[in-house]
């Protein structure tokens, strides 16, 4: 850990996610802004990319479902968010589990 981010390697935190949800469609992430909870199976229900469940608050999309927060455009507090590293060291910033 480094300035309170959590690092991971991209197979360690989809391991994670199994082993939390053992359905991916379950992980469930909060929005560091405003604290929405949110699942991949909230954005494809709604027929919006999914990856984005981790990435931008659902309220992006949807009126009057939290904020329009996203970890590509905005700043929060470290202790929110992960790093994740790629296979090639690309680094992507993505919601906690909760």
């Amino acid at each position: 850990m480094k300035n309170g981010i959590v690092r991971q390697t991209h197979d360690e935190w989809y391991t994670e996610m199994l082993q939390v949800y053992g359905n991916l469609n379950k992980a469930t992430f909060e929005c560091p802004a405003c604290g929405h909870l949110q699942s991949i199976e909230d954005f494809l229900v709604l027929g919006i990319d999914s990856t984005r469940a981790y990435q931008d608050c659902l309220g992006r999309y949807v009126n009057e479902k939290g904020c329009s927060f996203s970890v590509d455009y905005d700043d929060c507090s470290p202790k929110k968010i992960r790093v994740i590293v790629t296979g090639n060291g690309h680094e992507i910033k993505v919601f906690n589990f909760i």
